[in-house]
């Protein structure tokens, strides 16, 4: 099915995207180009050395994906009109991510405006997932009611995955807030901050820098604790299960990246491969959000028991 090829084509050019959109602020790259516009020091190609590289790169990836999006909202609107606000919600989101962008540009960075900016970028990640699971194959053209049905019927379990969600999305908040208002490296001592929690009058770069240590600490907790959970739950459904068994190993290689990043001083490519853990940690608890259900065991099953084939093939 073509709309749902192009809404994977997108989704995972958005994630590279979002790796892209991950070196600009460790770079410093942030202001290379002054212009809020499409061109780069009048430019719209200019040569792509230093910070333009990163910079412009960025831009000219949102380009492409802003495009693909234009596409995918055309196909949705003619072959899947049940889907045509989802698709129309999806391409305002580019929009307005691209009008984020320019302010951030415009007002030197403001802190509020950039952190918005990289929020919405996850959540537009998060819809084309949605919209590829809608159209997946198997769910009939003008079929709606798959809209709240997953394949897997987890019961009282599956607030467990609503939870878990709930605390990937606020740490990524928490970690948007960190690098925008430059408190990364705020503190550089481990696993303590100067042999404190929290160090008495401490500013507020280093509050937000141990909240993102804390909430790294809570989030692994809940959403392992979680998995596990869910993995026991979720006999006989193999796309859930493997997602569930994924996440300890995720959450294992965040800490571990997030470690390396204060002790390397925020060297860029530890930087980023952090970041595009989190992206990822997103996107598993978000697919597996779609994927499960809190109906009572034996309930009817419906179009949502069909294989998801979203991340990983083989569900029953």
């Amino acid at each position: 099915m073509l709309e749902y090829r192009f809404a994977k084509l997108a989704a995972a050019a958005t994630f590279v995207l979002l790796l892209i959109g991950g070196t600009v602020n460790p770079t410093g790259s942030s202001l290379a180009c002054p212009e809020p516009t499409l061109v780069c020091h009048g430019h719209l190609f200019p040569h792509m050395t230093g910070g333009v590289l990163y910079e412009h790169g960025h831009r000219l990836a949102a380009m492409t994906v802003g495009l693909l999006q234009i596409v995918l909202t055309v196909l949705l609107f003619r072959r899947r009109r049940e889907m045509r606000w989802i698709g129309l919600g999806a391409l305002l989101l580019v929009c307005v991510q691209g009008t984020l962008g320019a302010i951030t540009v415009k007002y030197k960075l403001p802190t509020a405006v950039s952190v918005a900016h990289l929020m919405t970028a996850f959540i537009y990640f998060a819809t084309l997932i949605y919209i590829a699971w809608r159209v997946r194959p198997g769910v009939e053209p003008g079929s709606k009611n798959t809209r709240n049905v997953g394949c897997c019927d987890l019961g009282k379990t599956r607030r467990w995955v609503l939870v878990a969600t709930g605390v990937v999305f606020a740490q990524i908040v928490l970690g948007a807030i960190v690098r925008h208002t430059g408190a990364a490296l705020a503190c550089i001592d481990l696993p303590l901050c100067n042999g404190s929690l929290m160090p008495a009058h401490a500013p507020l770069p280093l509050v937000v820098h141990m909240l993102h240590r804390m909430g790294g600490v809570i989030t692994g907790i809940v959403t392992i604790t979680a998995a596990i959970t869910v993995f026991r739950a979720a006999r006989g459904y193999k796309t859930v299960r493997r997602l569930a068994l994924a996440v300890p190993f995720l959450i294992v290689l965040q800490i571990t990246l997030g470690l390396l990043t204060i002790y390397t001083l925020r060297y860029t490519p530890i930087a980023v491969a952090h970041f595009g853990g989190g992206v990822t940690l997103w996107g598993v608890w978000w697919a597996m959000t779609l994927t499960t259900t809190s109906r009572p065991a034996g309930a009817r099953r419906g179009l949502g028991d069909l294989p998801t084939n979203l991340a990983i093939k083989g569900a029953k």
